[in-house]
């Protein structure tokens, strides 16, 4: 009888000893795969963060070199302009998030700076809190629906219009509209190469913001215009 309770207390022993180790491999498994969850994601987010086109820098610095040649005080001033983006893009926004008030000055001299090149027939109107109520924000969330408004919602032959408004209804609440006109030649497809730029950035902020954002794109508004809204859920 004693022999069998200690196979018994021994039995005991080796199914609590076989259970614990069970449950650590299981956490350590755990653990490694919110590891690699995390990396798969911060690799995803540079990536979509990478493909902002390059080509709008190149096309700037021609733009200010040919500036050069009829007005240098207005190339220094967008030179300027150009390298405070850049700084902004490669240091300011490495720690994944920038104050609003940086968001809203780059994309002040975004506008300045495609400005360079459009006509009087472009009417541009940015309108924004003065001053914002500060908040972090992912960098460069909020680009590509202004860049995509430039790219597709001006002609040379037709009058247009990009109008940029940004709004705090509360402390943790931002809302953003960009509407532009609708050009006869342009596609603003979301899902087409044009659109990739906004496809990526729905990605972005499916990783960023889950279950805190609402994205609302109308292709033809009654007034002939390509409307994107977004209301973002911030911390304040």
């Amino acid at each position: 009888l004693q022999q069998a309770q200690l196979s018994g207390r021994a039995l005991l022993v080796l199914g609590i000893a076989t259970a614990f180790s069970v449950v650590q491999h299981w956490q350590r498994e755990a653990q490694l795969r919110e590891r690699v969850d995390q990396q798969r994601t911060a690799a995803e987010l540079s990536l979509l963060k990478a493909q902002i086109n390059p080509h709008f820098f190149f096309n700037t610095l021609n733009n200010i070199y040919s500036l050069t040649l009829i007005d240098g005080e207005r190339a220094r001033a967008a030179l300027h302009r150009l390298s405070r983006m850049m700084r902004y893009v490669l240091y300011d926004t490495a720690a994944g998030q920038a104050q609003l008030s940086q968001e809203v000055a780059f994309i002040q001299d975004y506008i300045t700076l495609m400005q360079l090149r459009l006509t009087d027939r472009v009417q541009v109107v940015f309108e924004h809190p003065e001053p914002v109520r500060e908040v972090l924000i992912a960098p460069m969330i909020l680009l590509p629906f202004v860049e995509n408004a430039f790219k597709h919602g001006v002609a040379a032959t037709q009058a247009s219009r990009i109008v940029i408004r940004l709004r705090q209804p509360t402390a943790g609440q931002l809302e953003v509209e960009v509407r532009n006109t609708l050009v006869p030649t342009a596609s603003t497809d979301l899902a087409g190469s044009n659109g990739i730029g906004l496809v990526n950035t729905r990605r972005r902020l499916d990783l960023l913001y889950p279950g805190r954002y609402s994205l609302h794109v109308t292709e033809r508004t009654p007034d002939n215009e390509f409307d994107v809204r977004l209301a973002l859920q911030v911390g304040a």
